[in-house]
């Protein structure tokens, strides 16, 4: 059972180049305005120890990590900037919004590594004390409109194939049907502005 606390913990999830990075900045923005106290973190990053593991996690010079190996050092990640960040801003009720969560470790290596998701969702309540997102917003936006958004060098992540990145997806979408109490999905393919306005939509839901 997830854990009770004061603040509200929302988490933007979803393919390669749905937009999360952007639609959580601007919600964070939009809390703000409204008078709530929110801020923002990503998975996996957000303390030192978190960033030095981001980097290994995706640095191209390193493309034949075992699955097990990305999960462990996803879930170490996770550990530590739920520890040292998440956990103490929710005792203090602000609202924090993450972008990706362990719902991203379910669909890439769970559905789309062939690791076993309901193992995976049990290594999440250990690695983060039994903290859960309140709400998991799911931006679904197709796989090659997704890699034709991403100008920059890939990642050693999303330098995998399309067929893994499909799956990926799937995962996504699977999640979602499983569990329509806990995620919402947002057509991730429109203009900034609509895939906003339903972010705000959904997270009313969650937000007294």
């Amino acid at each position: 059972m997830a854990e009770t606390l004061p603040g509200r913990f929302l988490v933007l999830d979803g393919p390669e180049g749905c937009g999360k990075t952007t639609q959580v900045q601007r919600l964070v923005a939009r809390l703000r305005e409204e008078g709530r106290q929110a801020t923002a973190v990503r998975d996996p990053g957000s303390t030192p120890v978190s960033e030095r593991i981001r980097e290994v996690l995706l640095d191209n010079r390193l493309p034949e990590m075992h699955v097990r190996t990305e999960l462990f050092l996803y879930m170490a990640s996770r550990a530590e900037m739920v520890a040292r960040i998440v956990r103490p801003l929710l005792e203090g009720g602000l609202v924090v919004v993450s972008d990706r969560f362990v719902s991203s470790s379910v669909a890439y290596q769970g559905f789309a590594g062939g690791l076993e998701p309901a193992l995976i969702w049990e290594m999440g309540r250990t690695a983060t004390g039994g903290i859960e997102p309140d709400l998991t917003i799911l931006l679904d936006l197709d796989v090659e409109t997704g890699f034709g958004r991403i100008a920059r060098a890939r990642d050693r992540m999303e330098s995998k194939d399309r067929a893994y990145h499909e799956k990926v997806r799937q995962g996504f979408l699977a999640m979602a049907r499983e569990r329509p109490d806990r995620f919402v999905v947002v057509d991730a393919s429109r203009a900034p502005d609509a895939v906003a306005r339903d972010i705000s939509s959904a997270v009313k839901r969650v937000l007294r």
